[in-house]
């Protein structure tokens, strides 16, 4: 009878110890298995880290001066005689063609820069340029046909400039200018600011279109000229039946901001002249597209 019970004791005995063993290997194996989870979502959150700060960088905008072209010669005429009272040709002149570009860490944002300069030689449509290389090609001509004019027609100067600038970046939108100056005689030359306003998102440039509802350009139209015209008291160099909603335009503090060159709405001497929408218009009257809704109310916040 001992010995019965001694064995249904080590019996028992051996029992137990086996399922502590396997209830110990189990647990081991979960604690394992819990251990690779834990690592495999460190991994996901280092990259998911990582992706976000690649984000970041790619969606921040850094650049620097690139210039395609830039050549000027002083031309000195020689100091004949002149029959004539009349005869005002000058002692000497300049010919200059100069254009400065803008290179930044995006390829894409770099190509849709140097596109829209080629856009400046190419919109009538009677010059064909396609990439850039074909861009420094025709600057040279330029130069060499402008040179040649001065020193025949004894000009008193010819320039061509461009110059392209990066203002800065809200949100996904970075805005840039290309600044024009032109001169080929006369008592001044002519210069103009183009605005690009591009979205860093889509890899694609904004126009009016894309910021203002489409049935609600004639109302964008007449809060501009009602600015226009209480600025210049009802005393407009354009009358209304000219007056027209700029294409170039930028996000400024207090709105949308649309840049009209000289001649446009004001004199020569005026400038280039900026009417500005205001964010409480823009919202009150309904103005602004479904993408750029966010953008009213967090500046009105803000303001």
């Amino acid at each position: 009878m001992k010995k019965l019970l001694i064995a249904a004791l080590i019996a028992g005995s051996l029992t137990l110890t086996a399922c502590d063993d396997k209830e110990k290997n189990a647990l081991i194996e979960q604690t394992q298995k819990q251990a690779q989870t834990i690592e495999q979502l460190n991994t996901q959150v280092d990259t998911l880290q990582k992706q976000v700060v690649d984000l970041a960088e790619n969606q921040t905008v850094r650049v620097e001066p690139e210039v395609l072209f830039e050549k000027s010669e002083t031309i000195k005429f020689d100091k004949t005689p002149s029959k004539s009272s009349d005869d005002y040709s000058p002692e000497s002149a300049e010919a200059k063609v100069s254009v400065k570009a803008l290179k930044t860490n995006m390829d894409w944002l770099t190509d849709l820069l140097v596109n829209e300069l080629i856009r400046q030689f190419t919109a009538e449509g009677q010059i064909k340029i396609e990439n850039k290389q074909q861009l420094v090609d025709y600057l040279q001509t330029l130069y060499a046909d402008s040179l040649k004019e001065v020193k025949e027609n004894k000009l008193i100067g010819m320039t061509t400039n461009f110059n392209m600038k990066y203002l800065g970046q809200r949100e996904n939108i970075a805005t840039f200018t290309i600044g024009y100056y032109g001169y080929s005689g006369g008592a001044h030359g002519m210069y103009s600011t183009q605005f690009l306003n591009i979205d860093l998102t889509k890899k694609t440039l904004l126009d009016i279109d894309d910021v203002i509802n489409p049935d609600q350009h004639d109302k964008l139209k007449e809060l501009l000229w009602e600015t226009y015209s209480n600025a210049s008291n009802n005393e407009t160099f354009t009358p209304k039946s000219e007056f027209y909603v700029e294409k170039d335009f930028y996000f400024s503090h207090d709105g949308i901001t649309f840049v009209y060159p000289p001649y446009a709405i004001g004199s020569f001497a005026e400038g280039e002249k900026e009417l500005t929408v205001y964010w409480w218009q823009l919202k009150e009257n309904k103005l602004l597209s479904p993408q750029f809704q966010n953008l009213t109310q967090y500046m009105m916040d803000v303001n």
